[in-house]
């Protein structure tokens, strides 16, 4: 039985070193993927689970827009239940950190058999997930020996668009000055990540005995944070093991707010934009139901409120969803260790050995 000795807390502050050498090294990383693409691929989907599902979700219109190429992102469950047109025509891309998801390698040899080419994203080349696919994409993240990822998911999103950003320069879809300015301004991001994290760390002490109480939170956002927003729910379910629900910020108005009552904690990922305004529209109207309402937001928004965490985000208008996950990553690890929890082994370390989820 694994024993998961590495500490989550840890693996946040690493994702900054990370993903740094990770863009250093673009080149070598991401020729695989480019060296699959040929004139006739029209569509890119991508799969995967959980966390693996989430980081394509934030980073796919990002890779839509340098590339041109469709691009979607959807269950393995239903790759293999063939809810969608694969054929020759496109690339199927799953990713598996660990290399061990059972349906994810299911849904890419599901994919071959209907002619696609496939490439296997992940952490570890001598998986039976590598070894099954010719195209293979190295998620070079290190050791991350806990339970709920952190840093491989912002590997994950990072990689992704440097993928899509060598393929474009490849094929001449962007020029070099483009290609050199996406780069430095990917670098920017990245290089804002543990500040971040210091400055979520500094949020939640002060705030840490009302997130201590909580035992329903809704997490809202909109734009490229979609993803963002499914996987800092997940982390925080997963850490603190209470019920945790997110929600699409217009998705929101739909019926979610009649749910809203003291006992209720909200947390909305307020990045610039045409949201934010509205974000703030929405969080006073909840104040009338509930006063557990945080707001992660940039300084530069020049948003006063006791409760959030206004700092500074580089907010790049194509890679700010990097950003943004970090202080949801740190509510997660924090919120469960103040209720008693060790956040970095799972509830029962055999769930996937008895759901034979995973090949372990």
């Amino acid at each position: 039985m694994k024993n998961f000795e590495g500490n989550m807390h840890d693996y946040i502050y690493e994702s900054r070193s990370i993903a740094t050498k990770i863009i250093s090294n673009r080149k070598e990383l991401t020729k695989p993927y480019v060296d699959a693409f040929d004139e006739t691929v029209r569509t890119v989907y991508i799969t995967g689970a959980g966390t693996s599902n989430y980081s394509p979700q934030s980073a796919r219109i990002f890779m839509e827009k340098v590339t041109g190429i469709a691009t979607y992102v959807a269950l393995p469950t239903s790759l293999i239940a063939d809810e969608h047109q694969i054929d020759d025509h496109c690339i199927v891309i799953g990713i598996s950190a660990t290399g061990t998801s059972a349906n994810t390698i299911k849904a890419l040899e599901h994919a071959k058999e209907k002619g696609a080419k496939t490439i296997a994203f992940t952490n570890d080349l001598s998986s039976i997930f590598a070894e099954k696919n010719v195209h293979k994409v190295f998620l070079d993240y290190g050791i991350e020996d806990c339970s709920p990822k952190s840093k491989s998911y912002i590997c994950e999103m990072v990689t992704l668009c440097l993928c899509a950003l060598e393929l474009a320069y490849r094929q001449n879809k962007i020029t070099e000055n483009v290609y050199e300015d996406y780069i430095k301004r990917l670098e920017k991001t990245v290089d804002n990540l543990t500040s971040i994290a210091e400055k979520a760390d500094d949020w939640y002490t002060a705030h840490g005995e009302e997130f201590k109480q909580c035992e329903r939170m809704l997490v809202v956002g909109y734009g490229a944070n979609k993803g963002n927003i499914q996987e800092g729910a997940l982390k925080i379910l997963e850490c603190g093991r209470f019920q945790t629900s997110c929600y699409e910020l217009e998705e929101f108005m739909h019926g979610i707010y009649h749910s809203i009552h003291e006992d209720c904690y909200l947390l909305f990922i307020a990045n610039k934009g045409e949201g934010f305004k509205r974000t703030i529209q929405l969080k006073n109207y909840l104040s009338e139901f509930t006063s557990h309402l945080f707001v992660v937001c940039n300084e530069e928004e020049r948003y006063e409120d006791e409760k959030a965490l206004s700092i500074h985000f580089v907010d790049d208008e194509d890679f700010y969803f990097v950003e943004y996950i970090v202080p949801m990553q740190i509510v997660a690890y924090r919120i469960a260790v103040d209720k008693g929890i060790n956040p970095n082994r799972p509830s029962d370390p055999l769930f996937h050995q008895k759901m034979n989820s995973k090949f372990i």
